[in-house]
């Protein structure tokens, strides 16, 4: 009685701890998905740029997207080292850190201590801070080279995302033992110094609220150690990026009043960020990956610092895709060749199977298989690539026969305790050895089961919101397969109706019972999909597919109004928002009532003065939790 009394508590820990796992993967598949279809719309959205420019009556309101100041417009307006001090003035309230250049340990140590106790560093400070990175980084090389012999270990570090935790996480607290003889237990890994190297691999900011204090103790400790820290470009390291992911917008918030100036220096000092690392001359560091045209002697040899964002030329993308498709060579000319080469090594993803594909996830970039992993290998005699790009719920992943390793080191990326963070150490026999950890605010107080529900329940909101923007489309799409009107169809067809519309490649069926209503014959009733969601409007009489065409591309509107908005001011003038709206539906092949939106403008322009505050018009449209609401 006492063994099957065993077996049977047994079984069942089994079994809930498998349903926990299975709950578990599907939220971060959710995410995941809906995080690279969102990837995919801004990539898609550079094509709209280039529509609009040729198709906009006053072009000169939005063709300064595509170019930057040059030294020259930079100095003439008073952005370089030794003006700063005349026109912008620190006052004696401020008791943040005061820089002094060429910078210190103690400089840096002050920035750490400030930034853990909140504090901004003062806008004055940041600007010499970035004119100083640039000046350094314009002399180092599109690829660096470094060597262990010169140090015990190096570390490399991936995604951090604008999650400031992670990185003092990293730089002073203990991380937790693996029981794998290839991971390490460290009290600390310590502050970069000549004898504690880092390589940091991009994506340094967006998405987290602390991009900008990233940036600094990063910058900081380039120009006190600029042969023991190294930066390699990420995708996000991108202005375009950056309007959509939030970095833009937490540098506007934080600076308010030369927070332009910091974003056009930004701008150009990303570009300037070399583009991979070589260590011992056999260990290849890039953000994302390769592809069957990676050529490193290629990427050495251009001039980096001309493309400052990748979601430009926009046709690249897709004559990539065509190029990859029909396996022709390319024609293009080097501008575009140098795009694409960089768009490869910062957005591609591994892949088990042989071959380089389109990677149509993301909407940009490639798959690529072991086999273009080994040719490059052979062409360049190297022994392992690392990259980051990807999130990983432990915080990397081997893949390519233990040739190629995916680290990222933002823990909590979708979620409070979502996934663990990683890093590498390396040592001179090139052994890697990984470092997890997990900043914990509130799981430790929650169990395992409370902890999966919390991921759960933010994954599948994110989804439902998806879904109801898209609505219309899919209650077309569930029709198609309801032949007698019953508002009940098989768990198979509201499974393919969904994947039709949305084509986010979910296991639609372990779904069902989460987003949608079941029958009693075990039909799913497909319009219980949006029975606990609405979307937030502000007048009552707007057109339905108004509302729901707003609601759904609510974050592409963000980002153009953004970039027509050039005094930051939040205000537009209501021919620009007529004029970009109708370029917009025309682009997309959106059949709206214009006279609706018209009305709805005019409605929301409540001092009468011909512009309108279009971020608080676009956050009107999104969609509303109604329990949540009612709760």
């Amino acid at each position: 009685t006492v063994i099957r009394a065993a077996i049977l508590i047994q079984n069942w820990y089994r079994f809930t701890m498998a349903r926990l796992e299975m709950r578990r993967r599907y939220s971060l598949s959710i995410f995941q998905s809906i995080e690279y279809a969102d990837e995919q719309d801004q990539l898609q959205l550079s094509n709209f740029f280039t529509f609009m420019l040729d198709h906009c009556t006053h072009p000169d309101s939005v063709s300064h997207i595509f170019t930057s100041p040059s030294v020259s417009q930079v100095v003439d307006e008073g952005l370089y080292l030794t003006e700063f001090e005349k026109k912008i003035d620190v006052p004696d309230s401020y008791y943040g850190p005061r820089l002094s250049f060429p910078l210190t340990v103690e400089d840096a140590n002050a920035l750490l201590h400030a930034f853990r106790n909140e504090q901004l560093l003062h806008a004055r400070y940041v600007l010499q801070l970035l004119c100083e990175t640039r000046r350094v980084l314009k002399e180092m090389p599109n690829i660096t080279h470094l060597s262990t012999s010169y140090s015990k270990e190096i570390t490399v570090c991936g995604d951090l995302h604008g999650n400031l935790d992670d990185l003092l996480l990293i730089f002073y607290k203990a991380s937790s033992i693996s029981k794998c003889p290839c991971f390490c237990f460290l009290l600390q890994n310590g502050l970069p110094s000549e004898q504690n190297r880092y390589v940091f691999n991009g994506d340094f900011v967006d998405r987290g609220k602390n991009s900008m204090e990233i940036l600094i103790i990063l910058f900081a400790f380039l120009l006190i150690y600029p042969n023991d820290l190294h930066l390699n470009r990420g995708n996000h390291e991108d202005y375009i990026m950056n309007l959509r992911y939030g970095f833009t917008k937490e540098v506007s918030k934080k600076y308010k009043d030369h927070g332009q100036q910091i974003l056009c220096l930004l701008r150009d000092v990303f570009s300037w960020l070399p583009l991979a690392t070589i260590i011992d001359s056999k260990v290849l560091i890039l953000h994302g990956g390769i592809s069957d045209t990676t050529d490193l002697d290629f990427l050495n040899a251009l001039e980096r610092n001309k493309l400052k964002s990748l979601m430009r030329p926009p046709k690249s993308v897709r004559d990539r895709q065509d190029q990859l498709k029909e396996r022709i060579p390319t024609t293009r000319p080097s501008k575009h060749i140098a795009n694409q080469n960089i768009l490869d090594i910062l957005w591609s993803d591994p892949r088990s199977q042989n071959g380089c594909t389109p990677n149509k996830c993301r909407g940009g970039g490639c798959y690529f298989g072991p086999d273009v992993t080994a040719k490059l290998f052979e062409r360049y005699n190297l022994k392992m690539l690392i990259r980051s790009h990807e999130f990983k719920p432990e915080g990397y992943e081997i893949s390519h026969n233990g040739k190629v390793i995916t680290i990222f080191s933002a823990s909590n990326y979708y979620e409070e305790g979502s996934n663990r963070g990683a890093y590498i150490k390396l040592n001179p026999e090139l052994i890697p050895r990984f470092v997890q950890y997990q900043v914990s605010k509130y799981t430790r107080r929650q169990n395992l089961r409370e902890r999966v529900g919390t991921i759960e329940s933010s994954a599948l909101k994110c989804l439902r919101e998806k879904i109801y923007a898209h609505r219309s489309e899919l209650t077309s799409a569930f029709a198609q397969y309801d032949l007698n009107g019953t508002g009940r169809i098989s768990v198979n067809d509201w499974a393919a109706a969904m994947e039709s519309v949305l084509q986010l490649e979910l296991p639609w069926r372990m779904l069902r019972s989460q987003l949608a209503q079941m029958t009693p014959d075990g039909e799913v009733d497909f319009m219980s999909c949006f029975y606990d969601l609405k979307i937030g409007q502000p007048i009552k009489e707007v057109q339905p597919a108004l509302v729901e065409t707003l609601c759904r591309y609510r974050r592409d509107l963000e980002i153009i109004f953004n970039v027509i908005d050039k005094d930051h001011s939040g205000l537009i003038s209501l021919e620009e928002f007529g004029q970009t709206w109708k370029l917009f539906t025309s682009h997309l092949g959106i059949d709206v009532y214009n006279e609706s939106l018209d009305k709805l403008v005019l409605s929301i322009d409540y001092n009468k003065d011909g512009h309108i505050d279009f971020n608080e018009f676009l956050e009107a449209f999104h969609v509303v939790h109604r329990l949540e609401k009612k709760a």
